[in-house]
């Protein structure tokens, strides 16, 4: 009669143990997954936004160097490169290999660029004049080159969103 008993309880604790196990595991995966992708979705937000504030600064340098009215910011180029440089070798621990991808040609065309524009121009830069042109030189290339990965990046954003 005692294990009879016994045995009433026993069923409903192990099967009451045994839902938890699995219900705590599910909710455990679904709460990782949620958390990958807030990091995810941080770093292609800081990645979108450096390239963005890029596009600004050179459209800026273009407009102060044809004379137009120009809005002032306090935009800093070199940050902006710093980010994209930052998440171009440690953002494959969060991000999609297509995107991780796509920012490390990124990252090497910008670095490319600024390089042979540097090259190219350092005698100039002894004047006023000649480093206006340096930098128009400079923002027209590097915003050709971030306009073309902004699109390709911000595409792989948009169809990694979860639905």
């Amino acid at each position: 009669m005692e294990i009879d008993e016994i045995s009433k309880f026993i069923a409903p604790l192990t099967v009451g143990f045994i839902a938890a196990y699995f219900g705590s595991l599910l909710a455990l995966r679904k709460f990782k997954r949620e958390k990958i992708w807030d990091e995810r979705r941080s770093i292609y937000k800081e990645v979108i936004e450096a390239f963005e504030e890029i596009i600004f600064w050179c459209e800026y340098i273009r407009a102060s160097h044809c004379c137009e009215p120009v809005i002032e910011s306090d935009v800093d180029f070199d940050s902006s490169l710093r980010k994209i440089a930052r998440h171009s070798v440690s953002g494959g621990l969060f991000s999609s290999t297509n995107f991780q991808e796509v920012l490390e040609q990124a990252h090497a065309e910008l670095y490319r660029v600024r390089f042979h524009i540097n090259e190219e121009s350092m005698p100039d830069l002894d004047t006023d004049r000649g480093r206006d042109e340096w930098l128009f030189i400079l923002s027209k290339e590097i915003r050709g080159v971030s306009k073309k990965y902004l699109d390709r990046l911000i595409n792989l954003a948009k169809k990694e969103l979860p639905k």
